[in-house]
């Protein structure tokens, strides 16, 4: 049913901005139906369709004459028949048997025939991402912004024979990821063979609707997580916290200059996230959370190599690693603090006698610690060497006392982050 209600709002808010007087059924006919189905080359599948029927299932070529024979079947069995998943988008299937039969009841939930158009075009203004979800958008400026891309999808269709059509929900998550970001121009990604688009990446899309509405009221966003296909998929509601996402941005031009020979914005292209969409979407909420960098505990296990500065990729995601970091320990005073513990601990595996090495291994056993008690012992066994750092090493611990534990690993992740650059630099610029 919430097809239904993004679509309506579609031809409400196209109503506004047009001075036009659509009803529902009015911008089905004239407006959705030519502009989806009115050329060979079409731009969306609707499963077990009129015209799927004819497409996939009698492999005939859609001609006029079958056009306006499946536009008659659609309005006839919106007419006179239940409403089912091959006329109501998002709708139940026909019988209990089918793989969306689940959503089959005895209860009578009265459906209008508006309803049944508008999920029709509701299902045209899905944001597709990574993993096969779409994303409806609960904003007006979002769902315009898709209906003008529609357009540049017709042409596009038309211009690029090779690329293969009924891809506009993945036309919509790169249309919109653009658009968002205030890019210039769009050039469509399409595969290595130049045959389909390529689906855009979920964390991208969710930067771009950050950076939208960065400056505006907007700090959270109502998404609606579905997959229409042989069989429907629903994930439901979920929040997305743009402030969270915005804050990353922040930090990172805070924080860190980007690599030579990098563009700004190569933070947010190159960001890789370790969590699939539909695992993000399990926490009703996506925020810093969910933007886990890929990979970025395996820094519990022993302590990062600093790329090199000619490896400007690799240095962006080791700055990001830190980034999401200090986004989740939301403390400065934490980051100041594992500035100044990797300093003393460095300056410390410094002091070895010539040909010793005890020192330095004390400091990275102490820095593969990997809970509060094993670190604190082991920042005991350094301050019994050398109380020189005496007030900053029982500081370390208080504070490490009064973080939670989910903090703990993130701190003690982030201390390695900060030792790893604290040598890396000594050594590329020895006294």
């Amino acid at each position: 049913m919430y097809h239904s209600v993004i679509g309506k709002r579609l031809v409400e808010c196209l109503n506004r901005r047009e001075g036009t007087d659509y009803t529902v059924r009015q911008f089905f006919d004239e407006v959705y139906i030519p502009l989806f189905f009115g050329s060979s080359r079409l731009m969306q599948n609707i499963n077990n369709s009129p015209f799927d029927q004819v497409i996939t299932k009698q492999k005939k070529e859609l001609t006029e004459e079958l056009k306006k024979e499946c536009l008659r079947q659609i309005h006839g069995k919106v007419q006179n028949q239940e409403p089912d998943a091959s006329f109501f988008l998002g709708g139940p299937a026909s019988g209990n048997t089918e793989t969306t039969s689940g959503q089959v009841t005895s209860l009578r939930i009265p459906i209008s025939e508006e309803d049944i158009y508008a999920s029709w075009i509701g299902a045209a203004l899905g944001l597709m991402v990574q993993g096969g979800m779409a994303l409806l958008i609960d904003a007006d400026d979002v769902l315009l912004m898709t209906y003008d891309g529609w357009l540049a999808y017709r042409r596009f269709l038309d211009q690029t024979p090779k690329v293969k059509p009924l891809q506009i929900n993945t036309w919509n998550g790169q249309w919109v990821a653009n658009h968002m970001a205030n890019e210039p121009l769009f050039d469509p990604v399409v595969d290595k063979d130049g045959a389909a688009l390529e689906t855009q990446k979920w964390v991208q899309l969710l930067f771009a609707l950050s950076y939208h509405y960065r400056e505006g009221p907007v700090r959270q966003v109502l998404s609606y997580v579905y997959s229409l296909g042989q069989s429907n998929t629903t994930i439901g509601f979920v929040r997305l916290n743009l402030a969270e996402v915005t804050r990353l941005g922040q930090l990172y031009r805070q924080l860190f200059t980007v690599p030579p020979g990098m563009q700004p914005a190569n933070f947010e292209a190159l960001y890789q996230t370790e969590m699939s969409f539909r695992a993000a979407c399990e926490r009703t909420e996506i925020g810093l959370r969910a933007l886990k960098p890929k990979d970025v505990f395996n820094a519990q296990k022993t302590i990062p190599k600093p790329p090199s500065s000619t490896e400007a990729e690799k240095q962006l995601a080791f700055q990001t690693y830190q980034v999401w970091i200090i986004a989740m320990l939301n403390n400065k005073e934490l980051l100041q603090q594992a500035e100044e513990l990797a300093d003393a601990l460095d300056h410390f595996a410094q002091q070895d006698e010539r040909g010793k090495t005890v020192k330095k291994q004390m400091v990275e056993e102490l820095l593969q610690k990997r809970n509060r008690r094993e670190f604190i012992e082991g920042i005991t066994a350094v301050l019994e060497r050398d109380a020189s750092k005496r007030e900053l090493f029982e500081r370390t611990v208080v504070d490490l006392l009064s973080l939670s534990m989910d903090n703990v690993p993130l701190f003690l992740t982030l201390l390695r982050f900060k030792y790893a650059a604290v040598t890396a630099k000594r050594k590329e610029n020895p006294k």
